[in-house]
C-alpha cells in the first residue's frame, strides 16, 4: 500500500514537473524564431509560459492519478478485446473534429475579417481544439500499438486494427482542413465546392498568428512526453522545475521591461501576452492599470495618480507619468509677431460642407509624389485646393481615429469604452452636432457596420444611410464604394437636403483589406500593393462621381461648398515587417492625405506637419461658427488651421496616440522640429530624424541623448495639457 502511494506521488510529481519543463522548453524553442536577442527573448518567454505549464502539469497530474497500474492493465485488456471499436473511434474522431470546427466557424464568420480579432481569436481556439484532438488521436494510436506489442498474445492484426485507423483518421482530417483552406476565402466564406468548410480559408490570412495555438500544442505535447520520461524521477524533477520556474519568474518581475523584446511580447496578442497581462493585473496594488513589476512601468504602486498613463503637469515637482523626472516647460513655438503682414483669409459666407473620409488610404497618392497615376480625380481636386503635405491621423486605427477627429479631442480625452470597436458616448460633442445646432441639414452615407448608431460616430447626423453595407459576412470582400457613392449622390439630389446649408459625410471603405480585384482598371504594380492601388483607383472614381453630382446641382450649391478629403489612417506593405495597421504608429500607418477645397481660396501646399486634431476647429471656422471656449467641457485640443491658408505659421508638435486595446498595446508618438519620438512600450523610446531618415530605420535614442530629452519633454508637455477621461480597461479577447 505504501509502495502504491509512493508510486502515485511520483507520477503526480512527474506530471507537474513535466508541465513546467514543457512551458520553459516551449519558450526557449519559440525564441529561436528571433534572429537577434534570442537569449533575452528566451528567458522572458520561458518565464511566462511556465505559468500555463503549471496548468498543463495539473491536468497531467489528474491523469496520472487516474492511471493506476490496475486501470492501465484493464485498459490494455479492453484495447485488445475491442481493438476494432477503438480503431473505428480513431478513424472517426479526427475528421469529425475537423468538420465540427469548420461548421462552428460558419456561426462566427461575420467576425473573421482582417481586423475583427474577436473572430480570429475564436477561430484560433477552435483550431487549437482540432490540434489537440489530432494529437490525442495520434498519441492514442501510438500508445495502443505500443501496449499491444508488449503483450505476447497481441496478434499483428490487432496492432493494425488500432494504429492504422488512427493514421487514416488524421489523414482524413488533414484532407478536410486542406480542402477548406484551398477553396475558402480569407473572410471565412467559400464557394459551394468548399462543402461548408470555407471557414478554414482564414488560415491564408498573413496577419493571422497561430503561434499561441502552436505554443499550447507544444506545451501539451512536450508535457505528455516528459511525464512519461520522468515518471521514475518525479520526486527529484519537481523541486528542480519549481526552482527553475521560480528563478525565471522572479527575474521577470524585476527585469522584464529592460529589453526591446519586452515590447515585442507586449505588442503581439497571444498566449505570452495573456499571461503577462494577468501577472501585471495581479501585481497592480493601486489598481490604476499599471504594475510596478513585469515591465508595467508604475513608479509608485501606492498612488493611482502616478503611472505611465497619467499626464505629467509641467513644473509642479511631481513625476506623474513615471518618466523619471517632472515635465519641463519649454517653448514649443515662437509667439506670432505683432506686425505680421499675412493677408487675412477671405472665406465666403453661408458655405456648405462635404467631408469625404477614406478608410486605410495612404498619404503617398499621385499628387503627393507616388509614381503611378492612381488618383486622377483627387489629383484634379488637389490642384485647386489647400493640401497638407504632411498630414497626420490622430491614431493608426479607425476606432481610435475617426471619433476623435470629429470631436477635435484625442482618444484619451473622449468618453468611450475600452473595446476594439470603440463605442463613443453621448457626452462627446461631434462636428455634426455643432453644425446641426447651427441650422445645418446633416446627412451621410457609409458601408461599414462601425458607423451604426450604437457606436456613437453618427451623433448629430439626421439621416445616416448604411444601405450600402454588404449583407452577411462580406464586409471586406465585397466592393461597396460604388454603392456608397450611389447613396451619397441620391442624398445630394434631394432638394430638401441642399435647399439650405448642409453637411454631408461620406465614408468609403474599399481600400481596407481584403482587396477585391477590379479587372477593368490598369495594373501599375504587382502583389498586395498592386491590388491596393486598384482599390484606391476605384474609390477615386467614386469620389469623382460624388463631386460631379455636386457640380451638377442647380444654382450655386457647388460654388458654396467646401470639400474635404482625408483618411482615418494609412497602411503598411512590408515596412517595419508589417502588412497591416492598428498596432503601431510608424509613419506609413499615420500619415494621411488631406485636401481642403474652399471656394475662392487659392491653391496652396502646407509643408509643416499638421494633425487631424485641428480638423474640426478648422471646419468650424470655415463655416463661420465659433469654437467652444478653452475652458468649456467640450473644448477642442486642436486649433484652426485657416490662417495657414494664406501664410506659413509656426510649427507645433503633432501628437499621435493609440490607447491600449484588447489587441494592441499602448503606443504614442510626437513629431516636432524634424524629429519623431515613438514610445513603443512603457518607457521604451525610439527617436528618428525624419529629414534624413523618412523610413524610420535608424534609431537615435541611444546616440542623441540631448535631442531625446527635448523630445520627451515635448511629449510630456503635450500630454500634460490633455483632459484625460477615464475609460474602462480593455478586455483581452485572447484570454
Amino acid at each position: 500500500m505504501n509502495r502504491s502511494i509512493v508510486r502515485a506521488a511520483a507520477r503526480v510529481c512527474a506530471a507537474l514537473s513535466a508541465g513546467v519543463w514543457a512551458g520553459i522548453l516551449t519558450g526557449a524553442l519559440f525564441s529561436l524564431r528571433s534572429a537577434s536577442s534570442r537569449g533575452a527573448l528566451a528567458w522572458r518567454l520561458s518565464a511566462l509560459l511556465s505559468v500555463p505549464g503549471v496548468v498543463v502539469g495539473a491536468g497531467l497530474a489528474v491523469v496520472a492519478l487516474l492511471a493506476s497500474e490496475d486501470r492501465v492493465a484493464r485498459l490494455r485488456t479492453v484495447a485488445l478485446s475491442h481493438a476494432r471499436s477503438v480503431g473505428a473511434g480513431l478513424v472517426v474522431i479526427p475528421p469529425a473534429s475537423a468538420v465540427w470546427v469548420g461548421l462552428t466557424s460558419l456561426l462566427g464568420r461575420h467576425f473573421l475579417t482582417a481586423y475583427h480579432h474577436v473572430g480570429l481569436a475564436s477561430f484560433a481556439q477552435s483550431v487549437a481544439f482540432l490540434v489537440v484532438t489530432l494529437a490525442v488521436s495520434l498519441g492514442a494510436s501510438l500508445v495502443a500499438s505500443a501496449l499491444a506489442k508488449r503483450l505476447p498474445e497481441a496478434p499483428t492484426s490487432t496492432v493494425r486494427a488500432v494504429g492504422v485507423p488512427a493514421l487514416v483518421g488524421v489523414a482524413l482530417a488533414a484532407a478536410i482542413v486542406g480542402h477548406g483552406v484551398f477553396w475558402g476565402s480569407v473572410d471565412g466564406r467559400g464557394r459551394a465546392v468548399a462543402l461548408l468548410m470555407g471557414g478554414y480559408g482564414v488560415l491564408k490570412k498573413p496577419e493571422l498568428d497561430l503561434a499561441p495555438v502552436a505554443m499550447l500544442a507544444s506545451i501539451g505535447g512536450l508535457g505528455a512526453v516528459l511525464a512519461v520520461l520522468l515518471r521514475r524521477a518525479g520526486l527529484v524533477s519537481l523541486p528542480l522545475a519549481a526552482v527553475c520556474a521560480g528563478v525565471l519568474l522572479s527575474k521577470g518581475s524585476r527585469e522584464f521591461g529592460a529589453s526591446p523584446v519586452a515590447s515585442e511580447i507586449d505588442a503581439r496578442p497571444g498566449l505570452a501576452r495573456v499571461v503577462l497581462r494577468a501577472l501585471r493585473h495581479r501585481s497592480d496594488r493601486d489598481r490604476d492599470g499599471f504594475a510596478a513589476t513585469w515591465g508595467g512601468g508604475d513608479c509608485d504602486d501606492r498612488d493611482p495618480a502616478r503611472n505611465p498613463g497619467a499626464a505629467d503637469v509641467a513644473g509642479n515637482g511631481v513625476d506623474e507619468d513615471c518618466s523619471g523626472s517632472d515635465a519641463r516647460r519649454i517653448v514649443l513655438a515662437p509667439a506670432p509677431t505683432a506686425h505680421s503682414t499675412a493677408p487675412a483669409v477671405q472665406i465666403p459666407a453661408n458655405l456648405n460642407l462635404l467631408l469625404i473620409t477614406v478608410d486605410t488610404m495612404r498619404a503617398d497618392l499621385h499628387f503627393a509624389g507616388y509614381a503611378h497615376p492612381i488618383t486622377p480625380r483627387l489629383d484634379e481636386l488637389a490642384a485647386r485646393s489647400v493640401v497638407f503635405d504632411r498630414g497626420y491621423a490622430i491614431s493608426s486605427y479607425t476606432g481610435r481615429a475617426i471619433g476623435p477627429m470629429m470631436t477635435g479631442r484625442y482618444p484619451t480625452e473622449c468618453a468611450r469604452d475600452g473595446e476594439h470597436f470603440t463605442r463613443y458616448m453621448p457626452p462627446n460633442v461631434f462636428l455634426a452636432e455643432r453644425l446641426k445646432d447651427a441650422g445645418f441639414k446633416t446627412f451621410g452615407a457609409a458601408s461599414h457596420f462601425y458607423f451604426e448608431r450604437r457606436f456613437g460616430l453618427a451623433q448629430g447626423v439626421d439621416a445616416w444611410d448604411l444601405s450600402a453595407k454588404p449583407e452577411g459576412d462580406g464586409q471586406e470582400t465585397t466592393s461597396a464604394d460604388a454603392a456608397v457613392a450611389d447613396r451619397a449622390i441620391a442624398q445630394l439630389q434631394q432638394p430638401a437636403n441642399v435647399s439650405g446649408r448642409f453637411f454631408q459625410w461620406v465614408h468609403f471603405f474599399d481600400p481596407h483589406k481584403q482587396y477585391v480585384e477590379h479587372r477593368d482598371l490598369p495594373v501599375f504594380a504587382r502583389g498586395e500593393r498592386g491590388r491596393y492601388d486598384r482599390e484606391v483607383m476605384n474609390t477615386d472614381r467614386q469620389i469623382g462621381r460624388v463631386l460631379d453630382a455636386l457640380r451638377a446641382l442647380p444654382g450655386d450649391v457647388a460654388a458654396r461648398t467646401v470639400v474635404v478629403v482625408t483618411a482615418d489612417h494609412g497602411e503598411a506593405f512590408g515596412q517595419h515587417g508589417m502588412s497591416y495597421h492598428g498596432v503601431e504608429v510608424w509613419d506609413e500607418l499615420v500619415r494621411v492625405p488631406w485636401v481642403v477645397y474652399v471656394p475662392g481660396v487659392a491653391a496652396r501646399h502646407i509643408r509643416a506637419p499638421r494633425s487631424q486634431i485641428d480638423l474640426a476647429p478648422t471646419l468650424l471656422e470655415l463655416m463661420h461658427l465659433p469654437a467652444p471656449a478653452a475652458t468649456a467641457p467640450d473644448a477642442f485640443s486642436g486649433v484652426s488651421l485657416v490662417p495657414e491658408f494664406t501664410a506659413d505659421q509656426p510649427e507645433r508638435p503633432v501628437y499621435v496616440e493609440l490607447p491600449e486595446g484588447p489587441y494592441n498595446s499602448l503606443r504614442r508618438a510626437v513629431i516636432f522640429e524634424g524629429y519623431k519620438l515613438m514610445e513603443r512600450g512603457t518607457g521604451r523610446f525610439l527617436l528618428f530624424n525624419l529629414a534624413t531618415d523618412a523610413g524610420e530605420r535608424s534609431d537615435l535614442a541611444a546616440t542623441d541623448r540631448e535631442r531625446l530629452a527635448r523630445m520627451r519633454a515635448v511629449m510630456e508637455q503635450v500630454r500634460g495639457a490633455l483632459h484625460v477621461v477615464a475609460a474602462p480597461p480593455p478586455r483581452d479577447r485572447t484570454e
